[in-house]
């Protein structure tokens, strides 16, 4: 159901896109931004489940070196994805706010999991907590770029009407 934001009618249709009553545009929400977030909670949830497997004793160095590779590797993956997007569309000369978040984020994922990499070193759980303190404020800052680029995109929809 979707409330029409002009005279208040409920909208019961399949994904209507104006008022069943008035004909007014009906606001839409980006569902797909949506999903991505909950992937990024995840990752840190996955990391932050990794750290307790540790801390348990589940999970010896080996164990946990292997997870760092792993989320590594996937994240590797999806930068560079996602630098030749940015890099073949020139979009950093058009988002420019949104890209320094959006890598500076990656990049403080790569921080956490060089620092918790650490422990596997030298034992020290410091190195796990500082870990995920750089994770959770990459993650932060990956959704601050989300923000930015829905920000973006409203206001072009506002100017040029519904994309």
């Amino acid at each position: 159901m979707i409330i029409c934001m002009q005279c208040g009618y409920q909208n019961e249709g399949k994904n209507p896109k104006n008022c069943e009553n008035c004909g007014a545009l009906l606001p839409r929400m980006d569902t797909s931004s949506m999903v991505r977030m909950e992937e990024q909670s995840g990752r840190v949830k996955q990391f932050s489940d990794a750290v307790e497997h540790v801390r348990s004793g589940e999970w010896g160095a080996e164990e946990f070196l292997g997870f760092l590779q792993e989320m590594f590797d996937t994240l590797s993956t999806l930068r560079a994805e996602i630098e030749t997007l940015i890099v073949e569309s020139d979009y950093e000369e058009h988002g420019s706010e949104e890209v320094e978040q959006g890598l500076g984020g990656m990049n403080m994922f790569e921080e956490g999991m060089q620092e918790m990499s650490l422990y596997t070193e030298d034992g020290e759980i410091s190195h796990l907590d500082l870990g995920m303190e750089h994770i959770i404020q990459g993650n932060a800052m990956l959704n601050d770029a989300k923000r930015i680029n829905r920000t973006s995109r409203n206001k072009l929809e506002d100017e040029w009407g519904t994309m």
